[in-house]
């Protein structure tokens, strides 16, 4: 909340206020969707056991994997990337989301990417660790 304020009073006349269209749930969904690609995160850790791993494999995944598929989004490729976890939990922080996925149902496709992380992780350490 303290950002939105700050970041919105540097812009002036550009700037946002808290009563804008959006401008509450892209606050409230900034957090989530950032403890969500924690989970995910720390799911993905779980399976593969090692730091190197777990960023090898989402650095890719979520920074340029996404950008580059979501290229045209007319395209299946395109279409497919919307349901990335990074892009689908990123319609919540836009005003007026674009795409397939609205502003909530975008942060649940990334809520299922990182439960089935942490559900792939717990299963890894409950048959590993045992």
């Amino acid at each position: 909340m303290c950002g939105l304020l700050l970041g919105q009073g540097a812009l002036g006349d550009r700037g946002l206020g808290l009563g804008a269209p959006g401008a509450l749930r892209a606050v409230a969904g900034c957090g989530l969707h950032l403890a969500l690609l924690t989970a995910l995160s720390a799911g993905t850790a779980a399976v593969l056991r090692g730091t190197v791993g777990t960023i090898g494999l989402l650095v890719p995944l979520v920074c340029f994997l996404s950008p580059v598929l979501g290229g045209n989004p007319g395209s299946a490729v395109g279409r497919f990337a919307q349901f990335l976890p990074d892009r689908a939990g990123q319609q919540i922080l836009h005003a007026a989301p674009e795409g397939a996925l609205g502003a909530w149902p975008g942060l649940g496709v990334t809520a299922l990417w990182a439960g089935c992380a942490v559900a792939a992780g717990w299963w890894a350490l409950r048959r590993r660790d045992a």
